[in-house]
């Protein structure tokens, strides 16, 4: 019987550094790892909610168990896991406002409890967020120290409480670049969460969001706050989305602009990828479709990069694919998840079908050799692509004649961004802008 369970990777075991505590992280993660943000309304298009006769009945209030779509994600879930071996389950409050987290703990009732239980509770990596919460955006952000305590405690519930689950295995900090200022980040959010760590609701703690210059910030100014015996013992893992994909590759090709109060000279930083592994921070990455950018799909309303320069090169993309048999959703997903500093790769899957696609492809990485010393992403790629496939990436990749060239440059509104990716500084800085009683400082580091 061919096995449906996808590979797995070296993850907390992976650092050289031999001083470092790694049980707070698992020891090894799946190719793939569940995002379950799709375990909500939050991606449901126009259609999906006249099929289901609106919203309303999804909400965190008025969820019910009984409901076909709610047993759909869970029997998604149960498969995920069980059918799959994608143990590594990545939710946050912010998800359905409550939504997500409300079924992930439903479907682990099932599997945890009961004359058949069906797996251990170290079989499974369940990691949640503190920071984001609500569609109002005067309620959407609170990084405050009760509200971060007050939310831990509630995840913990919604998922299960400490008498199924135990505890959370990673609390993250969601979207940090998004604080209104940094000081309350260092003086109640992250006290916060070490303190959530220190009472057993969880059992390490994350950094995630878009821009990597805040994630790499928020570490720097840890070490520099508590030290340098500290600091590294804060921060066990790194989540970001969007940065290792067909179009951007930053998360390991890209150097990070540091403080620009610094000279010129001593700002530029090793790439995020880099400083994870120097630091002992697993690192995960999400969104590797660019949250619907490299799909045949319509693009999102809100997505921030619609009606732009790279919108229109993806599309370019898509089209060569399509001309050539192949799929750009596979091809993106195939890429994402070939590089060797890149060992989980977070994916957004809403139903059975969807986590059998992903399965099969990730399941062709079983051939590769990890521990391969000086192993590439090259050669990864050449292993599990097909000759069309090889053919096709090759197009996508030719810097002066395929559909992303040219898009390393600077964007013409913009002073910082390179047209592959958006700015998610100014997105935050907008944001509170468009609140007339809020203040807020531009801390943030960002790309120049």
């Amino acid at each position: 019987m061919v096995s449906l369970t996808v590979p797995r990777r070296d993850f907390g075991r992976s650092f050289k550094n031999e001083d470092y505590d790694h049980l707070s992280i698992p020891a090894t993660v799946p190719i793939i790892g569940l995002g379950c943000s799709s375990f909500s309304t939050f991606f449901w298009t126009d259609e999906e909610a006249t099929q289901n006769k609106g919203k309303d009945k999804f909400n965190a209030a008025t969820l019910q168990r009984d409901h076909l779509i709610v047993q759909g994600w869970i029997a998604t879930i149960h498969h995920a896991i069980m059918e799959c071996g994608i143990n590594l389950l990545d939710t946050a409050p912010w998800y359905g406002h409550g939504t997500s987290e409300i079924v992930v703990g439903w479907a682990l009732q099932d599997l945890l409890t009961g004359e058949t239980q069906k797996i251990k509770r170290d079989d499974i990596c369940i990691n949640t967020k503190v920071g984001r919460y609500e569609a109002d955006p005067r309620h959407q952000f609170d990084f405050s120290r009760d509200m971060t305590l007050a939310s831990a405690q509630r995840s913990l519930q919604r998922l299960g409480g400490k008498q199924l689950i135990g505890c959370i295995d990673v609390l993250q900090l969601h979207d940090p670049e998004f604080s209104p200022t940094l000081e309350l980040l260092l003086e109640e959010t992250i006290p916060a969460m070490v303190e959530c760590r220190s009472k057993g609701w969880c059992k390490a703690l994350g950094l995630t969001g878009y821009p990597l210059e805040v994630q790499y910030q928020l570490f720097q100014a840890t070490l520099e706050k508590y030290g340098k015996e500290t600091a590294p013992k804060i921060w066990d893992q790194a989540l970001t989305y969007c940065h290792f994909n067909l179009h951007d590759s930053s998360l390991v090709n890209r150097r990070i602009v540091g403080d620009p109060n610094k000279e010129a000279s001593n700002r530029e930083l090793t790439p995020f990828a880099d400083m994870c592994y120097e630091h002992n921070l697993g690192l995960l990455a999400a969104a590797p479709l660019s949250m619907g950018l490299l799909t045949n799909n319509e693009l999102a309303e809100w997505h921030p990069a619609l009606g732009s320069k790279l919108e229109q090169a993806c599309r370019s993309a898509a089209k060569i694919c399509k001309a050539n048999l192949v799929d750009i959703a596979t091809l993106a997903l195939l890429y994402a998840m070939s590089h060797p500093k890149v060992p989980c790769t977070i994916l957004g899957m809403k139903d059975i079908q969807q986590v059998d696609a992903a399965s099969s492809l990730a399941r062709r990485f079983a051939v590769v050799d990890w521990n391969m010393p000086n192993l590439t992403q090259q050669d990864v790629l050449q292993q599990v692509l097909t000759e069309v496939e090889w053919e096709v990436m090759k197009i996508l990749n030719d810097k002066q004649n395929g559909p992303f060239a040219g898009l390393e440059g600077k964007g013409q509104d913009d002073d910082f961004t390179p047209l592959y990716q958006w700015d998610g500084v100014k997105e935050a800085h907008k944001f509170w802008k468009a609140i007339p009683e809020a203040s807020f400082e531009e801390w943030q580091w960002r790309q120049t």
